[in-house]
């Protein structure tokens, strides 16, 4: 593999559709990879999805892509790998080894601590690769999905709904009760303004005049993404999650989006009772490996 060339593709923009034609090539299955964004994970990759990357790695056999690594932000001291791939399953060992090598001295240098892999629990072969290369087992972490169309032509109650789009005024409530539930998530910071211009929706759930829950809803025309949800301290043990989640599938749903999928650790039982009371089912596992730098 010595005749290979290493680039960025930040410096060659014009192999981004090659590049995310080698990464969308392995579809869930025994070789499948999970996408390095969650919100994009079990799709396929698009040039894109590049967009949002710290720098992607890609390897040269004169002017064929024949692997790829993708860094993703995840944490000021972690990042998020998405591959490492290669052209032929034969070649990920040699080719993976390389690309992990050089991520680990660009990682360094910009001052990272460590990384993490979501590996799809039937691909064997990456995850002999990562465990060669440092990296451990963590927890599994489950995908699970709720298609909508049955809810696409619900009618309205004629109610004033509980559950709606936040305005700027529920802004500091919705931080507040978010922030509470994900002190290391970094989605609030410098308020929601600036994510609802990303993309984003923000659902509150209110009672007695209240923003009493709150949600962020990715806003992904492929389908949408709920990345954080979360109720109250003081309000929690009524049931409000649900009165939320449901809420936002009905939104949703009038939105015209297909379906709705969120992430949840496998040992998070609470979560997952709710997500399948609520309608939804899951798809895949994939496994969070870890490794230091």
């Amino acid at each position: 593999m010595s005749d290979l060339t290493l680039v960025d593709l930040d410096q060659r923009p014009e192999l981004a559709p090659a590049t995310a034609a080698l990464f969308a090539a392995y579809p869930p299955g025994q070789h499948h990879l999970v996408h390095g964004f969650p919100e994009h994970m079990g799709m396929a990759a698009k040039p894109e999805d590049f967009a949002d990357c710290l720098g992607v790695l890609v390897l040269l056999n004169g002017i064929r892509v024949v692997g790829a690594l993708a860094l993703c932000p995840y944490s000021k001291q972690q990042v998020t790998l998405w591959g490492p791939v290669a052209s032929e399953t034969a070649n990920l060992r040699p080719i993976g080894v390389r690309l992990l090598q050089e991520c680990r001295v660009a990682l360094r240098l910009a001052g990272f601590e460590s990384m993490r892999s979501l590996v799809d629990t039937r691909n064997r072969g990456a995850r002999s690769l990562l465990q060669g290369n440092g990296f451990t087992a963590w927890k599994d972490d489950h995908l699970y999905e709720h298609d909508l169309a049955s809810l696409a032509n619900a009618s309205a109650s004629g109610e004033p709904p509980s559950v709606r789009l936040a305005t700027p005024e529920d802004h500091d409530a919705a931080v507040a009760i978010l922030s509470e539930a994900f002190p290391d998530s970094d989605h609030c910071d410098r308020g929601l303004r600036r994510r609802e211009k990303q993309g984003f929706r923000h659902y509150v759930l209110i009672d007695k005049g209240a923003v009493v829950a709150a949600a962020a809803v990715d806003g992904d025309p492929r389908r949408s993404w709920i990345k954080l949800l979360a109720v109250a301290g003081s309000s929690r043990g009524r049931q409000l999650s649900r009165r939320l989640l449901n809420g936002i599938l009905t939104a949703e749903a009038a939105l015209r989006a297909d379906g709705v999928a969120l992430e949840v650790l496998g040992d998070n039982a609470p979560a997952i009772a709710l997500y399948e009371r609520c309608g939804f089912r899951r798809k895949w596992t994939a496994t969070i490996m870890t490794a230091p730098l």
